[in-house]
């Protein structure tokens, strides 16, 4: 699988890290799920922006075990478009919903309102169950 293009438009680089570190970061993902579930009865907004982070915790273990990290302002865009060349079209519904969470997630922390709803915080807190455990799959069969 060639990259060539996210690292001449240094998004992504090279990078090597040990097996171990990528399952502290799984670990860091699973215990992230755990809290924005426990927030979902005291705090919507933070239990969406929690559930958020275990998804971008757990991509950045699939770049990490491919081999590279990302770099520049917009890692989390840079992120997105590196699973998609690595996931493919499987994954397309997958990664749509992780950037719309991360747009509404943007909104969330540095916006003024806190835009998230009961229904979107449960929604996220299942959809980062489940891409937690597909990738965490994707990255032992690979």
């Amino acid at each position: 699988m060639e990259f060539k293009e996210l690292q001449r438009k240094k998004l992504i680089e090279k990078y090597k890290v040990s097996t171990e570190e990528i399952k502290a970061i799984l670990e860091s993902a699973k215990s992230d799920l755990k809290t924005a579930k426990d927030l979902l009865s005291s705090d919507i907004c933070w239990a969406f922006n929690i559930a958020y982070n275990s998804i971008l915790e757990t991509a950045i273990a699939l770049m990490y075990a491919k081999g590279y990290r990302p770099i520049g302002e917009a890692k989390h865009v840079s992120v997105i478009l590196f699973l998609r060349k690595v996931l493919g079209k499987e994954f397309k519904t997958h990664l749509n919903r992780f950037n719309q969470m991360r747009l509404k997630r943007n909104k969330a922390v540095y916006g003024i309102l806190r835009n998230i709803t009961e229904y979107e915080a449960k929604e996220a807190v299942q959809f980062a169950t489940d891409f937690i455990e597909e990738i965490i799959k994707f990255i032992n069969k690979n």
